[in-house]
């Protein structure tokens, strides 16, 4: 192949649409991209209604299920009307959508194992959402980026969990025999995947029609939010954005591309915030979770250690679901269940008033040095596992 065939200019219409296709779906996007635009989005979230989170829309589901077998009678907002549960119907529907228009859906089973790791590691992740108030996304990336320490506790949290996860699994193949190498996805035919982006344009506009009919029962702000899930889980699958990875990478591959994504987006998002409550246009104690310091460190532990099994955190498990994986969705409804019967529990007995507090980082050292050491904690990261791509100190296999 020539350098002039390489560098060919488009000739008509039809040429220019599919190099632009191929840019867009061909190819993954780089790590990075999706930490900004995570970063923006998630700022446009905060200012349209609420701050990005998961964990309470999946749990939602758990308890419109034990309600729906009469085994609770918990007060709950039908998940069809929950602007969280729409959110992640948006971010599977998307990433559904994204799969097939770059022709990588496809139906992934998993050994009884794998499907094992999956209900323990749901079931962690539902306990450990409940004691810190938030998942991955509500307890660590929304709250930090809402100046609350109880994100920083979660963090130091899922760090220890992701640590204490990645040991298991070394556990697990250093003296446990392989998993058996049997046919775990489904053959697809060719013609279906020459047909799956037509399939997910007609997915992505069934998706966009279903928030215009939100819009037009005066549910506009669940549209929205329909919407922005369907943006969070393209860019998702395109960009293959993952918390545990950021978390866990480092310790096992050194690898710190996900991690500095990660520490991009809190940046971008909680200099966003921060404009957004120091204007007034939002609630300074928006998004500031209660569970400092014992739920979201505690919390951030077992959650970390649960995603860590499953192979997905609470957004990685929805949009890895939209691909197909079969493990991700035994994961997700661990998730919701536990967490739906855990929460109750908590309630119940009163422990979930001693989990901690709501702490304002800007009422312990004020508002410049508050935004300056969120941002200055994701630059220490940053570097520290960059330095570990370099020189491999902290990778334990």
């Amino acid at each position: 192949m020539t350098t002039t065939e390489i560098t060919k200019e488009p000739e008509n219409l039809r040429e220019v649409f599919a190099t632009g296709y191929a840019k867009i779906f061909n190819q993954q996007w780089p790590m990075w991209v999706g930490g900004l635009l995570f970063g923006v989005l998630n700022v446009f979230m905060f200012a349209y209604e609420k701050a990005w989170s998961v964990a309470d829309g999946v749990r939602n589901w758990g308890n419109w299920f034990f309600n729906t077998i009469q085994v609770s009678e918990m007060i709950i907002i039908d998940p069809h009307l929950y602007s969280t549960s729409i959110l992640n119907f948006g971010l599977i529907v998307g990433a559904f959508a994204s799969a097939l228009l770059a022709k990588q859906f496809q139906l992934r089973g998993a050994p009884s194992r794998e499907l094992f790791k999956a209900v323990l590691g749901g079931s962690l992740m539902g306990i450990g959402s409940s004691l810190s108030f938030g998942c991955n996304i509500g307890g660590f990336f929304s709250a930090l980026s809402a100046l609350s320490m109880a994100g920083v506790a979660m963090m130091a949290g899922l760090v220890i969990g992701a640590f204490i996860g990645l040991k298991i699994l070394v556990w697990e193949i250093t003296y446990l025999s392989p998993v058996s190498s049997s046919q775990t996805s489904q053959e697809k035919s060719k013609s279906w995947k020459q047909n799956q982006p037509l399939a997910g344009v007609l997915v992505l506009l069934a998706g966009i029609s279903l928030a215009l009919i939100y819009d037009e029962l005066d549910y506009s702000i669940r549209g929205g939010f329909l919407i922005f899930g369907l943006l969070i889980g393209i860019i998702m699958q395109r960009t293959r954005f993952c918390f545990v990875r950021a978390f866990r990478e480092p310790f096992m591959t050194g690898d710190g591309d996900a991690a500095k994504s990660v520490a991009l987006a809190v940046i971008i998002s909680v200099v966003g915030f921060s404009i957004l409550k120091w204007s007034d246009m939002k609630d300074w104690e928006a998004s500031v979770s209660v569970g400092f310091w014992l739920g979201s460190l505690l919390g951030g532990i077992i959650f970390g250690v649960g995603m860590s099994l499953s192979g997905g955190c609470a957004s990685g498990s929805l949009w890895r679901a939209g691909e197909g994986h079969l493990k991700l969705w035994v994961a997700l409804i661990s998730f919701a269940l536990s967490g739906s019967y855990f929460r109750e529990w908590l309630v119940e007995s009163g422990w979930i008033s001693k989990l901690g507090e709501a702490v304002f980082i800007p009422d312990l050292i004020g508002w410049k040095i508050g935004v300056l050491s969120v941002c200055l904690l994701m630059l220490v990261w940053y570097l520290l596992v960059s330095w570990n791509e370099a020189t491999k100190k902290l990778v334990i296999i």
